[in-house]
C-alpha cells in the first residue's frame, strides 16, 4: 500500500484534478463514512442506554460539528496553499507541512474528523451514537496513518519527518500553559 501511495507523491497535479479529489474525499469523510458510523451506532444504543438531555447533547453536537469543520478546512487550506496538495492520497502534498494545525498534531484531518463524527453522530442518533462514530473512526483513521501514512511520509521526507514525528503529538494536540518549565 505505501508503495501505491508514493506513485502519487511528487507529480504536480492539475488544480481541476485536486479538485475534484477534495470533493470526493469530503463526501466520503463526511458523509458516506459517518452513515456507517452511525449505523453501528444505531445498533449499539440497543445494548447501552445513556439518555442525556436534549439540552446537552445539542451544544455537543453544535460544538462538535462546528469545531471539526474548522479544522477539516483550515487544514485542507494549509495543505493546498502550503504544501501544494490535499488530504486525498492521490494528490498529497509536495512538501512536508510543520506549520498551521500540523504545529499541534500530526493528523489534524483525522482530530477534525473525529472531532465532526462525534458532534454529527449525537445529533443525528444520541450521544451513543456519537461516541461510537467517535471511536470508529479514532480507531480506523489511527490504523491507517500509523501503519500506511506514516510509513510512506518517512519514505517521502526521510530524517525531516522523523524529527517532526519526535516533537509533535500523534492526533491529539497538546495544550500548552504559559510556563515554559513544564
Amino acid at each position: 500500500m505505501v508503495r501505491f501511495l508514493l506513485k502519487f507523491s511528487g507529480k504536480s497535479h492539475s488544480k481541476q484534478y485536486k479538485i475534484v479529489s477534495l470533493i470526493i474525499g469530503a463526501i466520503f469523510f463526511l458523509a458516506v463514512l459517518p452513515c456507517i458510523f452511525m449505523f453501528i451506532g444505531f445498533f449499539m444504543r440497543k445494548y447501552i442506554n445513556i439518555n442525556l438531555n436534549k439540552i446537552i447533547e445539542l451544544p455537543v453536537s453544535i460544538i462538535g460539528i462546528t469545531a471539526g469543520l474548522c479544522f477539516l478546512i483550515w487544514t485542507s487550506v494549509t495543505q493546498w496553499k502550503v504544501g501544494n496538495g490535499t488530504p486525498a492520497p492521490n494528490a498529497p502534498t509536495q512538501r512536508l507541512i510543520t506549520g498551521g494545525p500540523y504545529r499541534y498534531c500530526r493528523n489534524p484531518i483525522e482530530f477534525g474528523a473525529i472531532i465532526y463524527y462525534l458532534g454529527i453522530g449525537t445529533l443525528l442518533g444520541g450521544i451513543i451514537t456519537g461516541i461510537t462514530c467517535f471511536i470508529l473512526g479514532f480507531t480506523a483513521g489511527s490504523i491507517y496513518h500509523k501503519f500506511i501514512e506514516e510509513r510512506e511520509l518517512e519514505e517521502r521526507f526521510g530524517e525531516e519527518y522523523k524529527r517532526y514525528k519526535e516533537n509533535t503529538p500523534f492526533i491529539f494536540p497538546k495544550i500548552k500553559t504559559g510556563n515554559k518549565n513544564n
